[in-house]
């Protein structure tokens, strides 16, 4: 794939020296100080310099340079939740396109246009044919913005008629538009947010992920952006919390919440600084950045119903998920509250509904075929097998599961699905290869600090099966007889392949399930009951 230009453009010089001579600028001045002022975040001006650009270039008979203003106007408008205004201007538009000098540039615009209210009204299939048309007018054309714009209105257009190997396949030629450095900068913004949403609000991490990398480096090398630095930095955080980077991820989002000014973007920064804060242990935390989202207009399910799920609420866990099911309509978001309510089934104890949210999760991951989906699916459906006794069929559902979370490099989430292959290894005899899974779990979740999840390992843990001696489990014996040697945990933790933290909890409960007040009457126990055996 090619690069782009790794040189960064100075939109705040730009702007400044073009806004110091604006009485004077030509046409394709006023054109450019439009674009510079969108850049630096001044809208107001944009707008007036478009619309004058426009009229210039009437005046001089350059009928497709006056479309292209008109078209940002409207599109500008549009962003800005301005419809009236977007429309008046759009219609200006069609009426230019229809004149005796229109060109094969001006036909383009004006079929994007038509593509777009088409959209607008909900109609998946004809848009998709309108999309189709502006795609091969644009390249006809040469116009290479409208170009990326109509194929990115395909993809999403396909998206929605649920056709989306098609879809992905126009996503990707967007990007690959912009990376070739053909698109302007202009349509390179827009462009970007708008693929990677669709490709995250699908389920499609692996295309997102890269994407978000090619975005950020797009960001960077536009000096002085406003637009799109906010929604950058939110897919960047999502990317970065999938990946096991919490504290990169939540400072990204603090910046967003802090910073941003459209109320969609803030509203999705409180809903993704909620989920790290849920997965950290701070509920109030969570539950006041959620309120901060629902006021902004976010729906707060189904991260509200996981809140409520580890604080042990779990009939208005299951509520919350209830209603968000009838309302949720987004693949990515329908498979993510369809995940939730497996889970809250079975902690309820309801595996009818377990295993009915789990089917349906699988139409849903059968529709728009992604790795993250099958991920989801997979384990949904490992967990209602492991509930309903049939470990053998869970194990190589969740074996498929956690293949799926490594190749996603999603440690958190390959953690949690480890502790349930865990206990279906527990489940059919192997009680040393459970707490083998476990100890891996523990591992990757004190690592990321995530205390609700640890809490509910050391649960389903202290359920196996007793030992010899008081309740000890056979990591826990493991561990006592190279205490009773005098090993430090230091030690013991490289000698087991264990993290410290890990060490210092096992000695805790040995201790406690000794009622051993101390590391040497722990070892004066071992060596009275033959526990000191070599490792």
């Amino acid at each position: 794939m090619a690069i782009r230009d790794p040189d960064v453009v100075d939109w705040t010089g730009r702007f400044d020296e073009l806004a110091a001579r604006e009485a004077a600028l030509a046409g394709d001045e006023l054109e450019e100080f439009g674009q510079a002022a969108w850049f630096v975040g001044r809208d107001d001006v944009s707008l007036r310099a478009w619309e004058r650009a426009h009229l210039r270039y009437l005046d001089d008979g350059d009928l497709s340079s006056a479309v292209r203003c008109v078209f940002w106007l409207g599109f500008t408008l549009s962003e800005r939740g301005d419809p009236i205004r977007a429309g008046a201007w759009m219609g200006r538009l069609m009426e230019l396109c229809a004149r005796d000098d229109a060109t094969p540039a001006t036909d383009a615009a004006r079929a994007l246009c038509v593509a777009v209210r088409a959209t607008a009204r909900g109609d998946a299939e004809a848009s998709v044919t309108l999309f189709q048309t502006a795609v091969e007018q644009a390249d006809a054309a040469g116009d290479a913005d409208t170009l990326a714009l109509a194929t990115m209105g395909l993809g999403r257009a396909l998206l929605r008629a649920g056709r989306p190997e098609e879809a992905f396949a126009e996503l990707d030629q967007v990007m690959l538009l912009i990376a070739d450095g053909r698109a302007s900068d202009r349509a390179a913004g827009p462009a970007y947010c708008a693929v990677i949403a669709s490709l995250l609000g699908r389920g499609d991490i692996e295309r997102a992920r890269i994407w978000t990398r090619e975005l950020g480096d797009w960001c960077d090398s536009q000096h002085g952006l406003e637009p799109f630095r906010g929604e950058c930095t939110l897919h960047r955080a999502t990317v970065l919390q999938l990946g096991g980077e919490w504290e990169a991820a939540a400072s990204a989002t603090a910046q967003v919440c802090a910073t941003e000014k459209r109320a969609e973007t803030l509203a999705n920064a409180w809903y993704r600084a909620a989920d790290l804060h849920r997965v950290a242990g701070r509920a109030a935390a969570a539950r006041d950045a959620l309120r901060r989202a629902a006021a902004l207009g976010r729906d707060p399910q189904p991260e509200l119903a996981l809140v409520h799920r580890d604080t042990g609420e779990l009939a208005a866990a299951w509520a919350g998920l209830q209603a968000a099911r009838a309302t949720a309509v987004e693949p990515g978001l329908r498979a993510e509250v369809l995940a939730a309510a497996v889970r809250i089934a079975l902690d309820r104890a309801d595996l009818p509904a377990a295993d009915a949210a789990a089917r349906e999760l699988e139409r849903c991951a059968a529709a728009f075929d992604s790795l993250y989906l099958r991920a989801l699916c997979s384990r949904a459906v490992g967990e209602v097998a492991l509930a309903g006794g049939r470990a053998q069929e869970a194990l190589a559902a969740l074996r498929t599961s956690w293949a799926a979370w490594r190749r996603l490099d999603a440690p958190y989430e390959a953690a949690l699905t480890r502790i349930s292959i865990g206990v279906a290894i527990r489940d059919i005899g192997d009680a040393e290869g459970a707490e083998l899974e476990f100890d891996a779990a523990r591992g990757v979740l004190e690592g990321l600090g995530a205390i609700p999840a640890l809490m509910r390992l050391e649960h389903i843990a202290a359920a196996a099966a007793a030992s010899p001696g008081p309740g000890l489990s056979r990591r826990e014996r493991e561990v006592l007889s190279l205490v009773a040697r005098g090993w430090s945990n230091r030690r013991i933790a490289e000698h087991l392949f264990l993290s410290e933290r890990t060490v210092a909890r096992h000695v805790g409960n040995i201790l406690a399930k000794l009622g051993a007040p101390s590391r040497s009457a722990a070892t004066a126990y071992a060596f009275e009951h033959g526990l000191t055996a070599a490792s």
